[in-house]
Parts: C-alpha cells; sequence; structure tokens
C-alpha cells in the first residue's frame, strides 16, 4: 500500500551530502539517483545544488520504503519536479 506524498517544511530540512536530509529527525534518501559521496569529486557541488533545491519552493514527499540504514527512501518533488531526475539532468548524480 502506497501512502500518500506529504508536505515538508522546508525549515526543517538539514541537507546531509547529495542524495540524502533530514526533515526533523527523519533520514530520507531521495529515491532514483545516487550522488557522489562528499569526499569524491562532485560530492560537495551535488550537496550544494541538492540543499538550493529543497530550500527554493514547496517539497513534498512520497515514502517508499525504508533502506538497510534505516533512511525512509522517498520520491521528492520541489513545486511539482522530481529531485532526482534534475540532478541527474545537471550531472550530479547517476541513476540507481
Amino acid at each position: 500500500m502506497a501512502l500518500p506524498p506529504r508536505n515538508v517544511d522546508p525549515k526543517r530540512i538539514r541537507t546531509l551530502d547529495g542524495d540524502t536530509f533530514t526533515n526533523g529527525g527523519q533520514r530520507v534518501r531521495i529515491r532514483g539517483m545516487n550522488a557522489p559521496e562528499l569526499s569524491d569529486p562532485g560530492g560537495a557541488q551535488a550537496r550544494r545544488r541538492l540543499n538550493e533545491l529543497l530550500h527554493s519552493g514547496n517539497v513534498t514527499m512520497t515514502p517508499r520504503g525504508v533502506d538497510k540504514y534505516g533512511r525512509t527512501v522517498a520520491d521528492v518533488q520541489v513545486n511539482g519536479q522530481n529531485v532526482a531526475e534534475i540532478m541527474r539532468a545537471e550531472g550530479l548524480a547517476k541513476a540507481r
């Protein structure tokens, strides 16, 4: 059973890296992409861009499951646009 999309308050978002953020105490992994680690080339740039996106408008997320690290895996949109697709199109992430 799929969970419905829910709005996320950008004030509660803290970007951890190019594909993971916290929403309050909840860690969220963006479904459909894999960004470089912060220590890898492009990792800091991916984190900055994700942070910009997540603070640029209306953020919604649709939880799809939980990964082996206990993070919520979710489809994330900003102003109706899929964040994973934006990051991949800008060359900041690869498909998972």
